[in-house]
């Protein structure tokens, strides 16, 4: 009769494993479709300021953070089912994180109007690199909040870099 017990058992703790790991990939997949969907709707009716990327700087903005930590959680991280066991909040246990800041001056009439910046889990090297490739940077701001909302159009960090404009 034990045995059934732990068939069973076993069973439903398999099944658990199966259903986390298909639920992580269909949220992942809505998470995608829906900042596509929210990006979209911000090029279509928030106004685009145009910024020249000779008139952005990009920072070193480096990081460790603790792994154990209640809020650590990152996206890409493939955490296996045995090491989220071992987790231990009591240790410390810091991870290297490459980030970056990219400050863009809006430049009107010869003066710097306003500041934009944003914080990017990139290394800093690529960052620029492709901030380069550019000719501007988009800046999007919200109607009714003026300069207090916006968001900037980092879109082409994510596009491969083509090799046929260097030949």
């Amino acid at each position: 009769m034990d045995w059934i017990f732990t068939i069973i058992g076993f069973t439903f703790i398999v099944f658990l494993f199966l259903h986390n790991k298909y639920s992580r990939k269909k949220f992942n997949k809505w998470q995608k479709n829906s900042s596509t969907k929210v990006l979209t709707n911000i090029r279509e009716n928030w106004k685009e300021i145009k910024i020249k990327t000779d008139n952005c700087t990009v920072i070193n903005y480096d990081t460790k953070i603790n792994k154990n930590s209640p809020t650590y959680s990152l996206t890409n991280e493939n955490e296996t089912f045995y090491e989220w066991l071992d987790k231990d909040p009591n240790r410390i246990d810091l991870v290297d994180l490459a980030r970056t800041k990219i400050v863009c001056d809006y430049i009107n009439n010869g003066n710097v109007k306003k500041q934009y910046s944003t914080i990017i889990d990139m290394d800093k090297t690529v960052v620029e690199f492709k901030l380069r490739m550019r000719d501007y940077i988009s800046v999007y701001l919200s109607e009714g909040f003026e300069d207090e909302n916006y968001i900037i159009d980092l879109e082409f960090l994510s596009e491969e870099i083509d090799i046929s404009k260097f030949k």
